[in-house]
């Protein structure tokens, strides 16, 4: 549900009321600061291809690690049959069975944390919308204007850099403590198959059209800024 103006004034004064420096780390929608006469934070976000996203989504959450983690925080929560976990995604999207596999904007469950689109775009009303044009628009302009490094565990290395580079203060030293301590930033990984079927391919790629536009613009960008940051290493290339 999109936070009205009032509780967007009351979690950005609970942010400006931590100490400095302070990192706030959640699945929260881009808020702007300077409405509510506040500075404007460092922004920075993590995304990831959008149909991979929904894959890895529906897999995670009916990973037996993940499950029993679920329940064990909520005893009262429903368990679903062996089948309901078993159903592979292809299967689920062709059967369109359950809200973790139908992609459109009549499912209200397409406002979760699996679309990043809706994270960047904001609180607006707008935003709300799946696989909107006018969403995926709002998106970027907010990437452009108010995220310092918007980057991908795809590009693990390019996005290391470029947040060591254009946030020193919070990041120097980063890739160096990522890759002597891997294992505490995969903790959660879930193996699984991310082969798709023709169908479902062209369904997802059609779902998805602007999350994918929206997710190639950002990539374009982090490279931009990576090439930026490595100019004389670039201009000595020979042709």
């Amino acid at each position: 549900m999109t936070e009205n103006f009032e509780e967007q004034r009351e979690f950005v004064h609970q942010l400006t009321e931590l100490s400095e420096p302070s990192v706030y780390v959640e699945h929260a929608n881009w808020v702007n600061f300077t409405v509510h006469d506040m500075p404007r934070p460092i922004y920075i976000n993590l995304v990831r291809h959008p149909i991979e996203k929904v894959i890895s989504a529906y897999y995670y959450l009916r990973h037996p690690k993940i499950v029993g983690q679920s329940v064990r925080r909520n005893p009262n929560k429903i368990v679903q049959d062996k089948t309901y976990y078993d159903m592979k995604f292809n299967d689920c999207v062709k059967q369109r069975i359950s809200p973790h596999c139908v992609f459109d904007a009549h499912n209200r469950f397409n406002g979760d944390w699996r679309r990043f689109a809706l994270k960047l775009c904001g609180n607006a009303q707008i935003c709300e919308q799946l696989n909107s044009e006018a969403t995926m628009q709002m998106a970027k302009m907010h990437v452009e204007r108010e995220y310092s490094v918007v980057g991908t565990w795809e590009q693990t290395n390019i996005t290391l850099a470029v947040l060591e580079a254009y946030i020193p203060r919070f990041f120097t030293g980063a890739t160096k403590v990522y890759y002597s301590q891997t294992k505490k930033f995969t903790v959660n990984t879930t193996p699984h198959d991310n082969s798709l079927d023709e169908e479902v391919e062209r369904y997802l790629k059609d779902s998805f059209k602007f999350e994918l536009e929206l997710y190639q613009f950002i990539m374009q960008r982090l490279y931009m800024q990576y090439i930026a940051i490595n100019k004389n290493q670039f201009m000595d290339i020979p042709i």
